[in-house]
């Protein structure tokens, strides 16, 4: 979420705090005019961003206790927001595995779909995405942007809106996730050059799967793609301890 006025500049800061940890379930928020005059702010600012963490399950208030973080299992976590906020800790690797773990439950029936009800316009504009792919290998930031514009192709290809709405929540978190995978990727290149090699490979086999119409195939590639990134980012989390 880019914060747009101060009310949401407050829910971005707060919504930050707990779910990096910051402040914990169970424990109780300062009052509306504690916090108001901490951040130099109104309270009708505190009040909206309150209720924008309570729409989201982060927090609840009751008159007998104050306001209080609610336990995770409670959080609203498909909101795209909390999504990004777990996302971008630093010390929350465990969640961008999770969301992996997550796309490879969903994206490679995705996949399937696209192999099954792509047009041939669809064909063309994952062929092209899959081009902007190839001329990405070297640079981290447009290697990440090129592979959402593939991925979104073939989501887009599935045909199915209840597919790209479910997937598209999750990418608000996967940016994180793409570039801690692309960084260990061009680090391992520096040591193997075939490193990016591979996993431009396989998306390429992901792309042929789906344009030849073989929907076995295109679940089966696409599940592989998904299960090395998994084992980057697992690598990851081990060597940063």
């Amino acid at each position: 979420m880019i914060p747009r006025n101060l009310s949401e500049q407050m829910l971005h800061d707060l919504g930050a705090q707990i779910v990096q940890g910051t402040l914990q379930p169970g424990e109780l928020l300062p009052k509306v005019e504690t916090l108001s005059e901490m951040k130099n702010v109104s309270r009708t600012v505190i009040r909206e961003a309150l209720k924008g963490l309570s729409a989201r399950r982060l927090i609840e208030a009751s008159t007998r206790k104050g306001t209080v973080v609610r336990e995770r299992k409670d959080w609203l976590w498909w909101d795209p927001d909390v999504i990004a906020w777990a996302s971008t800790a630093e010390k929350n690797r465990t969640f961008l595995l999770q969301l992996s773990e997550v796309r490879l439950a969903i994206e490679p029936a995705a996949v399937r779909l696209a192999a099954k009800n792509a047009t041939e316009k669809d064909l063309q504009e994952i062929k092209k995405r899959f081009k902007e792919l190839e001329a990405a290998t070297q640079d981290e930031d447009a290697w990440v942007e090129a592979d959402f514009a593939f991925h979104d192709s073939i989501l887009e290809a599935s045909h199915n809106e209840l597919m790209v709405s479910l997937v598209q929540t999750l990418y608000s978190g996967l940016v994180q996730s793409r570039h801690t995978t692309i960084k260990v990727l061009m680090e391992e290149q520096k040591k193997d050059q075939t490193t990016m090699n591979e996993a431009l490979e396989m998306h390429k086999f992901v792309m042929e799967a789906i344009c030849s119409g073989d929907e076995e195939a295109a679940y089966q590639n696409m599940s592989n793609l998904l299960y090395s990134v998994v084992a980057v980012i697992e690598k990851n989390n081990k060597e940063s301890g």
